[in-house]
């Protein structure tokens, strides 16, 4: 074999593990890209935003996207809406999630889990409405009840001042009946005594005539 043929063969061999050796490079780089995507799509599906953005910039380390460009804003943005959920911060966290939304060239998977919580800040907000007027009903009936309680005690104390001052009015007319059938009675009795005296009066007079009259004859 010349030296040609030889020269050319090497070269070529040379070439042939090159190409393996990127195409075997190209292959593996492409596993832990996948592999990383994946991972930081199952960390956003249960919403661990923080272990999502690590896989992403994972995966960016080995290959740009769109996905993995964008969804470090999209994750920040998310993020920060949870701590202002934390906080019962409602329109600052629908606000996050509306700027995760509108990211351009966001993340598909990202705007919906943006858009579910954005749906649940509304529902929380909503139920915060109604338990705030449930809550000022129930005070205004406890002070309805009390109000009315306060007027029924005060009729009770009325009916018992009422019940005492009649009481006494019915204990003074009967008293007062006492007194004039005492008085009566009184009456009756010296009326009694003094016809009785009339009575005697007369008798004493008569036996004084006749006693004259037989001292005359």
């Amino acid at each position: 074999m010349s030296r040609k043929k030889i020269t050319i063969s090497v070269i070529g061999l040379v070439i042939i593990i090159i190409a393996g050796y990127i195409a075997m490079m190209w292959f593996s780089d492409d596993r832990t890209y996948n592999r990383e995507l994946n991972k930081a799509r199952d960390a956003v599906a249960v919403q661990d935003w923080q272990t999502a953005k690590q896989h992403y910039q994972a995966s960016r380390k080995v290959r740009v996207s769109i996905e993995n460009r964008t969804a470090s804003e999209q994750l920040d943005y998310l993020a920060r809406a949870d701590k202002a959920i934390k906080q019962q911060s409602w329109e600052s966290a629908k606000s996050l999630y509306q700027r995760a939304i509108d990211t351009n060239g966001g993340v598909p998977l990202l705007e919906k889990a943006a858009k579910t919580n954005q749906r649940i800040v509304n529902a929380e907000q909503d139920a915060g409405k109604y338990k705030a007027s449930v809550s000022s009903l129930e005070k205004s009936l406890d002070k309805k009840d009390k109000d009315l309680n306060d007027v029924k005690k005060q009729m009770s104390d009325t009916n018992a001042s009422v019940q005492a001052v009649q009481d006494s009015a019915n204990k003074a007319v009967a008293d007062a009946n006492a007194a004039a059938d005492k008085a009566n009675a009184t009456a009756d009795s010296a009326n009694k005594q003094a016809q009785d005296a009339q009575k005697n009066n007369k008798s004493d007079e008569h036996k004084d005539n006749h006693k004259d009259d037989n001292k005359d004859k």
